[in-house]
């Protein structure tokens, strides 16, 4: 009996020993094989809107998960879409499609030369990169070749995969989104050009005898004012910020220079009322020919100094 009792726990012991080896080796050869790889493929339909002045967009795509053993749920991180819906679903394979407006971070410091980036940005909402890390499918997904967006040039498409860190975990977030920007030639026309012509105006006061110096100081008052209310429009789209903008650099550059004739016809004014008009077309003359150089000093602190700085 002694010996029979012996035996059985002899061998619940070693059972036991078994079972938990096998455990063991199971949790280390999960350890070794590493996270879950799904992989994440996009394809953009449209781009409705980028409203700049709330720095959101609204986007219709179809997204999809190629995976071996855990199926993701997933969330995104930078907006919440007003539809999704199943497209597909079969073995360790899932398609959605998604439209809502997200937020993009829209940089304005090149404003109107700027390019911004639109993504879209998800994650898993329980599993870490220790579980499910995601793998863009770079072969099977791109763009409708027929996207447009109204008032914006796209210039290329990216997605990728990067860590999100979180006090307690990282996170494997899947990122993907269009690269849009302005058209130079409409950006130069439609901002540059009406300033650079308010601002001949201005300087077409050297063209005007010193003695009207009332027409002359009429004139550098009323082309400030102009260049100030087209400055304001120009930005009105914008949200408020807290940095110069490229444009913002250029009309600083604009105000100096008005600022500058205007001094010199008040000078030359003063130059006048004493009866000193040889004097007062002397120093105009002067300071005419000083102007260029005055232009590139300015567009140098303004534009490339304070742009370095911003």
């Amino acid at each position: 009996m002694n010996r029979q009792r012996l035996a059985i726990a002899l061998f619940a012991f070693i059972a036991v020993c078994v079972i938990t080896g096998a455990h063991a080796v199971s949790i280390a050869s999960a350890q070794e094989a590493g996270p879950s790889v799904v992989k994440t493929g996009v394809w953009i339909n449209s781009i409705e809107k980028v409203d700049v002045s709330s720095g959101t967009f609204t986007i219709d795509f179809y997204l999809w998960f190629k995976y071996h053993d855990l199926e993701p749920d997933i969330e995104f991180m930078n907006g919440t879409p007003s539809k999704i819906d199943v497209v597909a679903r079969r073995e360790n394979y899932l398609e959605l499609r998604v439209k809502g407006v997200f937020i993009g971070s829209l940089d304005f410091r090149e404003f109107p030369f700027d390019e911004h980036f639109l993504a879209v940005k998800l994650e898993d909402k329980t599993r870490g990169d220790s579980q499910l890390v995601f793998e863009p499918d770079f072969e099977e997904s791109g763009v409708d070749p027929n996207l447009t967006i109204a008032g914006w040039n796209v210039k290329g498409f990216n997605l990728y995969e990067q860590k999100h860190t979180y006090p307690d975990e990282n996170y494997s977030q899947f990122v993907f989104g269009l690269t849009v920007y302005r058209s130079k030639v409409s950006v130069i026309f439609k901002n540059f050009l009406p300033i650079f012509i308010i601002t001949l105006i201005s300087l077409l006061t050297f063209s005007i005898s010193v003695k009207n110096f009332g027409q002359r100081i009429g004139i550098c008052v009323t082309t400030l004012m102009s260049a100030v209310a087209y400055h304001l429009a120009a930005l009105g789209a914008l949200p408020p910020l807290s940095y110069l903008t490229f444009f913002d650099r250029v009309m600083l550059v604009v105000y100096t220079v008005f600022l500058y004739n205007l001094a010199v016809s008040v000078q030359a004014m003063r130059y006048v009322e004493v009866g000193n008009v040889e004097r007062a077309e002397k120093f105009e003359t002067r300071m005419q020919n000083l102007l260029p150089l005055v232009v590139v000093l300015l567009s140098v602190v303004y534009i490339v100094i304070l742009g370095f700085l911003a």
